[in-house]
């Protein structure tokens, strides 16, 4: 029997990764037929009917005969509806009723079909165009009402269709490509002062230490003494995001919805508040599709637990991972899956369940027992990965402080320049990112701080990854002062910032 063969190219998502799926159509004489094969999940095998609907309906004619699609690699699961577009170009083209000397071989196709055969938009579209950049493919048809954030891809010739009898106009030439877009950017300080109580400058001293190194932090304090108040500050002093920062975000946002006009690509650094409510599955990710989770919607922003000591305990552990990593490899019986999730951690917690254990002003109507169970949660691993520590208390001493939001901003930027030019010729792109073993090459310790690190690591109650974390503080903190090496005061500054050890000790002699 004569048969007719098209091979095209499309693409599906196995998370945040792309992989290319030659499409091969067969049309040949026999029973009417028209299947799918090569692993196509429930969503692939239902295009059969979607592509015959909606090639009748712009103006075709769909052959009545044996119709096979191989999506190839066999071996490998597929999912979504990438293939719709390309799966009717395939067989309009087999049976000549478009143009067959056309480079479809440089071309990725993507759309998903309307019965009345209208292309409308997919989610992830930016996640695939960026691993095209080292492969045979030189320009994408994709839906029109993805075009803002294909263009953004520069290397890429970028034509959009938003109906099936539009294709002849882009095999003809005759519809020109899409002009590629430059990203917004915001590098607009935050502009005006605040006024802070006294109390609360350590507080925001350790938030711009966070923010400038990418330190993790974690408050303690009675209610009312500005412990979110703080953290959400952090929102409005973060850096504007690199280029590099802002793809990172840009793949996970477009993943999540459709992007479909420019008020979608105004994206700023994530800030993620989940409620202490949430399960660990929607903190990690997780689930029976394998969904991104809190710590990957937060990748280069902020992550803010408050209320810390509500949150389950095996959800606070879970935190782990992805914290010294930044990243998240999630298992499941049906595959596994490896998410970014380079975050800041910001978490505020009472003293105990009623929050005023220690006040000054309120007194604590808690049990021993209640107390040493609030803080059974937060084991020593956890805290361990914790950089930054501040105690927060309402004290009788109401005075303010005038602050530069503005002068504060510019020199977390700053800072984040330094380690910029610092770690040009490394995989780390943060102080509170650099491995421990790595330390002592890449960060310049003066005599007198050498003496001290030596002095400090005889004590044995303090862990090689806090005095790792004391050394990453203090480059950062030295970094703010333009100090080209780590002095003894900058040491002296970041143990101040660990101060948990100490109030931990306090509290189990308190509550004997």
């Amino acid at each position: 029997m004569n048969s007719k063969m098209a091979y095209l190219f499309s693409s599906s998502l196995d998370g945040l990764i792309a992989k290319i799926v030659q499409v091969e159509i067969n049309i040949k004489r026999g029973i009417p037929r028209f299947s799918v094969v090569g692993l196509a999940a429930a969503s692939i095998k239902e295009a059969t009917d979607r592509v015959r609907i909606a090639i009748e309906n712009s103006g075709f004619e769909f052959p009545l005969q044996n119709i096979l699609v191989n999506l190839s690699p066999a071996g490998a699961k597929k999912d979504g509806s990438w293939f719709d577009l390309p799966i009717a170009l395939g067989i309009l083209k087999s049976s000549g009723q478009i143009e067959s000397n056309f480079p479809y071989n440089e071309f990725l196709i993507l759309g998903e079909l309307g019965l009345d055969g209208s292309v409308r938009p997919l989610k992830g579209i930016t996640n695939i165009l960026l691993s095209l950049k080292h492969t045979q493919f030189t320009s994408v048809i994709v839906p029109e009402e993805n075009k803002l954030e294909a263009s953004l891809i520069n290397f890429l010739n970028v034509y959009t269709i938003s109906h099936l009898s539009e294709i002849n106009e882009i095999l003809s030439y005759e519809k020109i490509k899409e002009p590629h877009q430059k990203r917004k950017t915001h590098t607009m300080f935050p502009k005006g002062n605040i006024h802070v109580y006294n109390d609360q400058i350590l507080a925001l001293r350790a938030i711009e230490i966070s923010l400038a190194g990418h330190h993790h932090l974690l408050m303690i304090g009675s209610p009312g003494s500005g412990k979110s108040m703080l953290a959400k500050l952090a929102k409005l002093i973060s850096p504007p995001l690199s280029d590099s920062e802002f793809l990172d975000v840009l793949r996970i946002k477009s993943s999540n919805e459709h992007i479909i006009n420019e008020n979608f690509l105004n994206i700023r650094r994530p800030f993620r508040s989940p409620h202490h409510t949430a399960s660990d599955i929607s903190i990690v990710g997780g689930g029976r599709d394998l969904k991104m989770g809190e710590v990957t919607l937060a990748h280069r922003g902020i992550l803010f637990l408050d209320e810390l000591g509500e949150f389950k305990p095996h959800v606070i552990q879970s935190l782990r991972e992805p914290m010294e990593e930044g990243k998240i490899t999630i298992s499941r019986v049906n595959g596994h899956l490896t998410y970014p999730s380079s975050f800041i951690f910001v978490g505020a917690t009472n003293p105990c369940p009623c929050g005023y254990y220690l006040s000054n002003q309120t007194e604590c109507i808690c049990s021993k027992q209640k107390i040493r169970n609030y803080f059974s949660k937060f084991s020593g691993p956890f805290l361990d990965r914790i950089d930054l520590e501040i105690e927060l208390y309402l004290t009788s001493d109401r005075r303010t402080t005038n602050i530069d939001l503005e002068e504060i901003s510019t020199r977390i930027q700053k800072v984040r320049k330094i380690q910029e030019i610092r770690f040009a010729k490394s995989h780390t792109e943060f102080n509170g990112r650099v491995k421990s073993e790595e330390i002592d090459r890449l960060f310049n310790f003066d005599e007198k701080s050498k003496k001290l690190i030596n002095s400090i690591n005889q004590n044995p109650s303090r862990s090689l990854r806090k005095l790792s974390a004391l050394k990453k503080t203090a480059r950062t903190i030295a970094d703010i002062l333009n100090s080209e090496k780590v002095q003894e005061e900058h040491l002296y500054e970041a143990m101040v910032y660990q101060s948990f050890a100490k109030y931990f000790s306090y509290l189990n002699e308190k509550i004997a």
